[in-house]
């Protein structure tokens, strides 16, 4: 019993060595965080105001902070950037030095009491008041991390102890004083340790959860003030805020345009949004007790989530207003071609099959826009397509004009697909002729690859780009029609 007594000594003194080190280096660990947290909290203030002017300087250091953040709230990578801290290598070195210390005794001490527990027929040498002492320790011990998240970051681990501690009490109340100091002695130490590791991973989550929060509102204020940049660019206007109307119409029209993209990060970052409000509401310290709280490896997951939507809506900010852009070119290319080709060389322009793509496969996106702009009853075309349109000659051959958005990337170029359906023999000489026409109705002098001829359906149909195929099938349908 006295080496059981010694060595619970000498791990209590480790315990206390440790919870001392421990607290330095996580002080040392967190002195670049809360250096980024001061500097965050301080550009989120400005990035609000800055925001309704279009500051992307501010922006983008706001981002880079976030960057930062998220790098020093990653504890491997902190004590690689604080490498060359002597003091702090040497505190994790004596830190680590005193956990290896600690788990040795702790086994001495688990083998002694296994031993103990073996004898049990021995007379015991100690007082119940004694026992009673080691008995109230572990209990009391046991209600401090009690208090604690421990379910959410070790589940079912307190169980153990709670039952040691009840077997320490059956012990006592046999007379075996001994054995009962025995257990409550190593219930004590487990529970200790296990306080540690809990407040190290409370610690971490809190410090994820920071920057998932900053994150989610970082994207916010971006998608919000993405609807005012949105109506100053589609209107040549200079507002400087939306009422509630022109904020519900603007996201229809950017969502629409984005293809859908802009309502799924919004949805998405509503989604979090939700679940912080939750969180902000319960207390962190209830939240984190709720089995249904976000645990620590789903918040890195969210944050690593938040910089994809991020990129994505980096990419797609450019994107949406070139496909609009580009829409207004085909509509505008096509009314200039219907003018020149009517006026100057005697087309008639076929109406009836002259129109953007047909809207198939449009998303939820399509209606909620055709619905703002036209009403209920819209015509069921998709004007983020392609435009056709038919032309006929005095001999009734039929010409088809497909203006067709190329997108890479971040840009959107419109191409235009030609193709003269001939009633009799083709006329190389024509084909050019009315080439030219196109080219000179749009006012290209130079077409640098944008007007294409096509004298085959079948390769168009065939062809490895998908709008050329879409293009290929629609021809292929109308001249079937038209014979």
């Amino acid at each position: 019993m006295d080496e059981i007594i010694r060595l619970e000594n000498q791990i209590r003194q480790l315990q206390r060595d440790m919870q001392r080190q421990k607290s330095e280096a996580a002080r040392m660990r967190r002195n670049l965080a809360d250096e980024n947290l001061r500097k965050l909290q301080a550009y989120q203030k400005e990035m609000k105001h800055n925001l309704d002017q279009h500051d992307k300087d501010v922006q983008k250091q706001y981002e880079q902070l976030l960057q930062e953040y998220q790098r020093s709230a990653n504890e491997e990578i902190q004590e690689q950037q604080l490498k060359m801290d002597i003091e702090y290598q040497k505190l994790v070195v004596s830190m680590r030095k005193k956990e290896q210390e600690w788990l040795e005794k702790s086994r001495q001490l688990e083998a002694l009491i296994t031993e103990l527990k073996k004898n049990t027929c021995d007379k015991d040498r100690v007082s119940a008041q004694e026992a009673d002492k080691y008995m109230t320790e572990a209990a009391l011990t046991y209600k401090d991390i009690e208090k604690k998240p421990h379910e959410k970051f070790f589940p079912k681990r307190l169980l153990n102890f709670y039952n040691a501690i009840r077997e320490a009490r059956t012990l006592f109340k046999s007379g075996l004083n001994e054995a009962a100091i025995a257990v409550s002695i190593s219930a004590k130490s487990g529970l200790n340790r296990l306080g540690f590791e809990v407040d190290e991973q409370y610690g971490e989550w809190k410090r994820q959860y920071y920057l998932f929060k900053n994150k989610v509102g970082l994207l916010h204020l971006k998608l919000s003030d993405e609807l005012l940049i949105w109506k100053n660019f589609s209107e040549g206007s200079h507002s400087e805020a939306l009422g509630d109307t022109e904020q519900k119409d603007c996201l229809a029209e950017v969502n629409f345009w984005s293809k859908g993209e802009y309502g799924k990060l919004s949805n998405r970052l509503a989604e979090f949004g939700h679940e912080i409000s939750r969180a902000e509401a319960m207390g962190i310290d209830e939240y984190i007790k709720d089995e249904t709280s976000v645990d620590l490896e789903n918040l890195k997951g969210y944050i690593e989530e938040l910089d994809k939507m991020s990129h994505t809506f980096d990419s797609v900010q450019a994107l949406y207003k070139e496909r609009y852009s580009a829409s207004c070119q085909r509509a505008d290319w096509g009314e200039m071609m219907i003018d020149f080709l009517e006026d100057e060389i005697n087309l008639t322009w076929v109406e009836d099959e002259s129109h953007f793509k047909a809207a198939e496969d449009a998303g939820s996106e399509y209606a909620s826009y055709m619905q703002m702009k036209y009403g209920d009853d819209y015509e069921k075309t998709d004007i983020r397509e392609w435009l056709e349109l038919a032309f006929d000659n005095s001999t009734s051959s039929r010409i088809y004009v497909y203006i067709i958005p190329y997108e890479n990337e971040q840009e959107v170029e419109n191409r235009i697909v030609l193709y003269i359906d001939y009633n009799g023999a083709e006329n190389d000489d024509y084909s050019r002729q009315i080439y030219s026409h196109i080219k000179e109705s749009i006012q290209l002098e130079d077409d640098g690859g944008i007007i294409n001829f096509a004298d085959d359906v079948n390769q168009l149909t065939t062809n490895l780009n998908a709008d050329l195929r879409e293009t290929g099938k629609s021809l292929e349908k109308k001249i079937k029609k038209s014979r």
